[in-house]
């Protein structure tokens, strides 16, 4: 008789190394995709800031272009925007200050209630606007602002000859006009466009300094023109 002797077979699996190293290799994946995503969230908030503030230009330039309410009522809009860039008819000096945001109309940040606001300083809205809406007395409630305010300073242009302007910004970094409107020879008015982006709150301030704003960057800077 013959005997037969079982052996039993080796179970099939993985070593503790190999269990090691597949670990290891999983971990350096995730964290090659972490390093990643970093840049990646980065480049999508460029491109929603950038897209933003597009959104703020064609705002600015529709509102300069075609808005009825910009000039007083014995004045026309060239010659406010004109008077808006110089030391001419209000306190300001050699600018103009737009205001661009967002806005709660109801004071509820939880409401869906979201209009845009465009509207000059308060000190220059009455030179400027037909209607006078917003005088010193009664400025926008900025606190209602749902996103960034931007802060767009409109000044004389270097594209503008020097027989109209100065040949140098001055000390708020600006270049000033040297004529009145009534002796301005030019069919058209080049302005500067700078914008700059404030967070909404306590810190924020309508009345600034234009010198204060030399030190600080605009999110972005074009020349537009003013037809007479």
């Amino acid at each position: 008789m013959k005997t037969r002797v079982f052996v039993p077979s080796r179970l099939s699996g993985f070593s503790l190394i190999e269990v090691v190293l597949a670990i290891g290799i999983f971990l350096v994946t995730i964290l090659a995709l972490v390093g990643l995503l970093g840049p990646t969230l980065q480049s999508v908030d460029e491109v929603e800031k950038t897209g933003e503030v597009a959104s703020v230009v064609n705002t600015v330039n529709a509102f300069l272009q075609h808005s009825q309410e910009i000039a007083p009522t014995d004045s026309s809009k060239f010659d406010a925007l004109y008077n808006a860039v110089s030391s001419d008819d209000h306190a300001t000096l050699d600018h103009a200050t737009l205001f661009v945001f967002r806005a709660y109309q109801d004071s509820d940040p939880d409401s869906n209630a979201i209009s845009q606001i465009i509207r000059f300083s308060a000190d220059e809205e009455k030179f400027i606007n037909r209607s006078a809406r917003v005088d010193a007395d009664d400025a926008v409630d900025f606190g209602n602002a749902a996103g960034s305010i931007y802060r767009v300073v409109l000044s004389a242009s270097s594209a503008l000859p020097l027989s109209v302007r100065s040949s140098a910004r001055n000390e708020s970094g600006v270049y000033t006009l040297s004529q009145s409107v009534s002796d301005y020879p030019e069919g058209s008015l080049a302005i500067e466009v700078r914008i700059f982006a404030e967070d909404p709150g306590s810190t924020f301030t309508e009345d600034k300094d234009l010198a204060s704003l030399a030190d600080e960057s605009p999110v972005f800077t074009y020349n537009t023109a003013i037809v007479r």
